[in-house]
């Protein structure tokens, strides 16, 4: 498989795509695309479509399409989201369709993450619920199940460790009982290279067609593209600096980014509508003032199109992108 990011203040797009090769029917080919877009200083628009091909030899027994879309808010250390999707399957000459209905949260304190979610999904795939010992009350019917689905997240140094729960309901005329649980760790042991291994039991899922599955992984990751090492980060963040001057009536602040003079230096935030806004120069640095009304706000500067980084003299908070911004409250 291979994995794409791209990621600014205001958008972010995973691109993913993956083979997969069995003795049987089991062999697949999948592909995926999402994106997020920061609609206001706490609001992301998140969306994505994703399709498979299955079969002993690709599409020799069909394929499936799904597409979500979701509304998250979020503040500092936490998220909540609501969002739905629907999904086609067509599996040996026979058709169906699902749609879900979510309500999840996200929070984060220090090393640790954890999310929960429930959900509502209505499907009409009977033979994936067989597979999954689900059996509806009548066949030409849509059946309706409730996930509710838990994540814990712990990251230190180079070791990530995720454990998720997944807990499954009949509804209406649908009898199910299922839980499933999938525990993964990864080991990042150079800016290019990660091993992951994984162990558990995953639920199907109507939306996407994915059966249930008792799964054992071990892979080694490469980055053909390496991020930055944690000095190189460091590096970035120590040359750049925020000073706020108290006014009448708001602030002005300074922010000020040592770096050489071809650099280009961008100062983005809430007062630019997370605009990227290039800096002047000023003797051996770049800088720029921006005047700031009372209320919370969020900045943060790049050098020659990096990472995101919050300037010192900020509280550090990270976002929905992978990146970092730098608060600031004007009282």
């Amino acid at each position: 498989g291979i994995n794409w990011r791209e990621g600014s203040p205001t958008i972010a797009t995973l691109v993913t795509g993956a083979i997969t090769f069995a003795g049987d029917s089991a062999s697949a080919a999948q592909a995926a695309l999402a994106g997020a877009l920061r609609t206001g200083e706490r609001w992301f628009t998140e969306a994505g479509i994703s399709g498979a091909a299955f079969g002993s030899s690709l599409l020799s027994r069909g394929g499936s399409v799904s597409t979500f879309a979701r509304e998250r808010f979020a503040f500092d250390a936490f998220s909540v989201w609501a969002g739905g999707a629907w999904g086609g399957t067509n599996r040996d000459d026979q058709a169906s369709h699902s749609t879900s209905v979510e309500l999840g949260g996200w929070y984060r304190a220090g090393e640790f993450e954890a999310s929960a979610s429930v959900s509502r999904v209505r499907t009409g795939d009977v033979p994936l619920l067989k597979a999954a010992g689900i059996f509806p009350a009548d066949e030409n019917d849509m059946s309706d199940l409730t996930d509710v689905a838990t994540e814990l997240r712990y990251e230190h140094g180079p070791i990530v460790l995720d454990a998720t729960g997944n807990f499954r309901t009949g509804a209406r005329t649908t009898v199910a009982s299922q839980s499933a649980f999938y525990v993964t760790a990864v080991w990042t042991i150079s800016r290019r290279y990660s091993f992951a291994i994984g162990t558990g039991r995953l639920l199907a899922d109507p939306v996407r067609g994915v059966p249930d599955m008792q799964l054992t992984t071990a892979a080694i990751r490469i980055a053909l593209v390496p991020l930055k090492s944690p000095a190189a980060l460091a590096m970035s963040r120590g040359t750049s600096y925020a000073t706020v001057t108290q006014k009448s009536s708001g602030a002005l602040l300074l922010v000020r980014v040592v770096a050489d003079d071809s650099a280009s230096v961008e100062v983005a935030g809430t007062f630019s509508n997370w605009a990227p806004v290039q800096l002047a120069r000023a003797g051996d640095a770049w800088e720029a003032e921006i005047a700031l009304p009372p209320g919370r706000h969020r900045v943060a500067v790049r050098i020659n199109g990096g990472p995101w980084q919050a300037p010192r003299g900020t509280a550090r908070v990270r976002d929905d992108y992978g990146g970092e911004a730098g608060l600031i409250v004007i009282p």
